[in-house]
């Protein structure tokens, strides 16, 4: 799941998904998370805690970037996604 940092938070229809994905009550399913931020870099600390609380195995602290992502953060995403599929 991921999601760009604004206002501290996430963007509201992430929160929307997220809050859904809660009352599903996954379990053992794995999950990862991924944004980007200008300031501050909330966004995938907060998705790993609604998705821990929502029952799933976080697979690794998640991944962001600094604005937009440049070529070594595009270099560290692809490798991050292969990660995960393994």
């Amino acid at each position: 799941v991921g999601s760009p940092t604004v206002n501290k938070g996430i963007l509201f229809s992430v929160a929307g998904l997220l809050e859904m994905i809660e009352g599903l009550r996954f379990r053992n399913k794995n999950a990862a998370s991924f944004g980007c931020y200008g300031w501050s870099g909330e966004a995938v600390k907060l998705i790993n805690e609604k998705l821990t609380k929502s029952g799933f195995n976080m697979l690794n602290e998640g991944i962001k970037a600094l604005w937009n992502p440049e070529d070594g953060d595009m270099e560290r995403c692809v490798e991050f996604g292969k990660k995960i599929c393994r």
